[in-house]
């Protein structure tokens, strides 16, 4: 009993030592956080203004992506600096200006942080994100902070503008534009981070075709705009709205990340432009046709990528459905050959009984009697195998594809009193895939039922090209069918001899529609030429390798959520 009591008593005192550790890390890590907060801030607060409010960008980002738990650190941080920034106007602007601006603003935004997030599922996954919830918390929040602010410069003392609504205007415009052109950003960050590969991304984006069109598009419209905005006496707000022109291109090419960019480059050429000697009707005029610009550009932009992103998983859906195809195709020959080889190897030992029991009773039945048991065994095991070389063609799996389009198909036309031409043509029929032989046979027997069912048929000729073409190896199967002018008698179609010769073949008489559907496995085309006493079907069928089409066929993680 007492070695048990001073066993829980060490494990009692273990556990609050882990336990004190843990709250040791969470304290140095809140500490961390704010710490990093008022470097940060530090840091980007002589870029902001009022017409620009990089700060609010940060709040805003900050509370995107730091876990709630962190969310006290950040508010003690902005009390903080807002503090420190208050106290040096405290005398001129009055101490209940100061009280209130000591506030910190990243604390009235997170109940509309917390109710996107948590209501409104502004990230449905690590790899998603609402953009409808995302905007509209980008413009709740400028909302409740212009709200604060204004509150703020009505109980100053001397506030040294016109107390107003239109005020309320100015505060909520400016730090809007500002979350429009930086909230994004931490969005694509967020979207676009791996552990390991800033590197290898970021030199990926310069060397796509986004970058590349900003370079030769955007840039040089944005100078030649911004220098036309900087000489012109009047009007200049429709030079920053045709500012907007090449974005809009962009945008339509490469969804919400290129109006994302276009608008950040825009508004940093507006900024560099306005100086302070700008009467503020017109940085009002100037702001609010940004403000409406990006939102409509990442709306538009937003919709755009979610079109290119469902039209690329419908790519996809079609890609695995023919692999699929195919690889069913695949078991179901495969299925075909076992069937074959087990009928083949029963119609032998068939064979050896058959012959065993004849020999045994041959000298108790009469001779005439014995020959007609003699050729119905012999009948019925040509039967068999006739139906095991219909299931596949013996001649395939012993001496490859031409053998079985040369001797199978020939044999079974030669039987209906059709004369055939078999004919191979160049190269690459030995690195072909199984899928692929399988699908040339298929095709070939169902092409010589059709065409002996549809048009009367004396002769048939059967070409099977192979061709590569940029590494893609190709394969052009050409079924050609008709009634020599010498021949008028269409006995073949009258005597039924189209049902025995499907049955020889293994064909299911397939219609021109269900051939066009097994092409298409293959990525290929089907061509048919009727003529008058001829009938020609052309199939074009092209090799991808099995690791290629898995590979083309993986599927993209999605990145946006825009309805």
């Amino acid at each position: 009993m007492f070695h048990k009591r001073l066993y829980f008593q060490q494990s009692f005192h273990v556990k609050d030592k882990d336990m004190g550790k843990r709250q040791g890390w969470s304290a140095l890590h809140q500490v961390a956080v704010a710490l990093g907060y008022l470097a940060v801030f530090a840091l980007i607060r002589p870029l902001s203004d009022a017409h620009w409010q990089l700060t609010a960008g940060l709040r805003l980002g900050l509370l995107l992506l730091v876990p709630y738990r962190y969310w006290i650190a950040l508010a003690i941080g902005d009390t903080v600096t807002n503090a420190y920034q208050s106290h040096f106007y405290a005398s001129q602007f009055g101490y209940s200006w100061a009280v209130i601006n000591s506030l910190p603003m990243i604390a009235f935004a997170m109940p509309v942080v917390w109710w996107c997030k948590e209501r409104l599922t502004l990230f449905p996954s690590k790899r998603l994100v609402n953009f409808q919830a995302l905007l509209l918390c980008t413009l709740l929040v400028p909302i409740v902070w212009s709200l604060v602010n204004y509150s703020a410069i009505v109980v100053a003392k001397n506030p040294g503008v016109e107390v107003s609504p239109i005020l309320l205007v100015y505060l909520f415009v400016g730090s809007y534009v500002a979350l429009l052109t930086t909230v994004p950003w931490v969005i694509i960050g967020k979207l676009e981070y791996r552990s390991g590969t800033l590197v290898k991304r970021l030199r990926g984006f310069v060397r796509g075709s986004l970058a590349l069109d900003a370079a030769g598009l955007l840039i040089p419209a944005q100078l030649i705009l911004s220098w036309l905005t900087l000489h012109g006496k009047e009007d200049k707000q429709i030079y920053c709205l045709f500012m907007f022109m090449p974005v809009a291109w962009l945008t339509l090419k490469h969804g919400w990340r290129a109006a994302v960019l276009g608008g950040t480059v825009v508004v940093a050429c507006i900024n560099l432009l306005m100086n302070y000697d700008t009467p503020d009707p017109v940085v009002l005029q100037v702001q609010a046709i940004i403000a409406f610009a990006i939102t409509c550009l990442i709306a538009m932009g937003a919709r755009i990528s979610a079109m290119h992103q469902r039209e690329e998983r419908e790519r996809t859906d079609v890609k695995e459905a023919l692999r699929l195809a195919r690889q069913s195709l695949s078991v179901g020959e495969m299925r075909l050959r076992q069937a074959s080889e087990t009928l083949e190897y029963v119609c032998g030992e068939m064979q050896l009984t058959q012959n065993r029991l004849l020999d045994r009773f041959r000298m108790l039945l009469p001779a005439n009697e014995s020959q007609l048991y003699t050729k119905q065994a012999a009948t019925t095991q040509e039967k068999v195998y006739q139906i095991a070389d219909a299931m596949h063609p013996i001649a395939w799996r012993r001496r490859g594809l031409p053998a079985a389009l040369r001797e199978n198909i020939g044999r079974a036309l030669d039987e209906a009193g059709v004369v055939y031409s078999y004919q191979l043509k160049g190269r690459g029929f030995g690195v072909h895939s199984s899928n692929l032989h399988t699908m040339l046979y298929r095709l070939a027997c169902e092409s010589v039922v059709y065409i002996c069912a549809n048009v009367p048929c004396s002769n048939i000729r059967l070409t099977l090209r192979g061709v590569e073409i940029d590494g893609n190896r190709l394969v052009v199967l050409r079924v050609e069918g008709g009634l020599d002018a010498v021949i008028a008698d269409d006995a073949f179609l009258r005597e039924g001899v189209r049902d025995r010769l499907a049955h020889k073949l293994g064909a299911t008489r397939l219609d021109l529609i269900e051939l066009r559907d097994h092409v298409r496995l293959f990525n290929g085309e089907f061509h048919v030429r009727p003529n008058d006493d001829k009938l020609r079907l052309t199939f074009l069928l092209q090799d991808v390798p099995e690791k290629e089409w898995e590979r083309l066929s993986a599927p993209t993680p999605l990145r946006l959520w825009a309805n």
